[in-house]
C-alpha cells in the first residue's frame, strides 16, 4: 500500500480499500445498524463500510473538538446511543452472521 499513488482529483471511494480492522463495543455496532436502516429508509443504497467511511470522511475537528468527542464517548452510556423504552433497562440484541443484510433485516 506504501507505493500506492492517491491522485488529489480522483473520487476517493475508487482508490483501493484498506482493511482497516475495528473492532468497536456491540453498542457502537448497533448504531451503525441503526444508521445504515435510517439511511436505507432516506432512499440510499448503502452498505456498513460505506457509511462508516462517509462519516468519518465527513468529519473534520479541531484538536478541542476531537478532544471532547473522545472524552464524551469514554464516558457515553449504552443509553446515550440507543433508544431503550421508557422504563427499561435493557437493549436487546441478536448477533448475526456476516454479510449482506437483507431489506427486513
Amino acid at each position: 500500500m506504501n507505493d500506492t499513488p492517491l491522485h488529489a482529483d480522483e473520487l476517493v471511494r475508487e482508490h483501493p480499500d484498506k482493511q482497516a480492522a475495528i473492532a468497536w463495543p456491540l453498542p457502537v455496532d448497533l448504531l451503525l445498524e441503526s444508521l445504515l436502516k435510517q439511511a436505507t429508509a432516506a432512499g440510499e443504497s448503502t452498505s456498513r463500510k460505506e457509511l462508516a467511511a462517509a462519516i468519518i470522511a465527513g468529519t473534520t475537528l479541531t484538536d478541542v473538538q476531537l478532544g471532547r468527542l473522545l472524552r464524551r464517548y469514554r464516558t457515553a452510556r449504552v443509553r446515550d446511543l440507543l433508544p431503550i423504552p421508557e422504563g427499561e433497562n435493557i437493549v436487546p440484541f441478536a448477533r448475526r452472521k456476516p454479510g449482506r443484510r437483507s431489506a427486513s433485516a
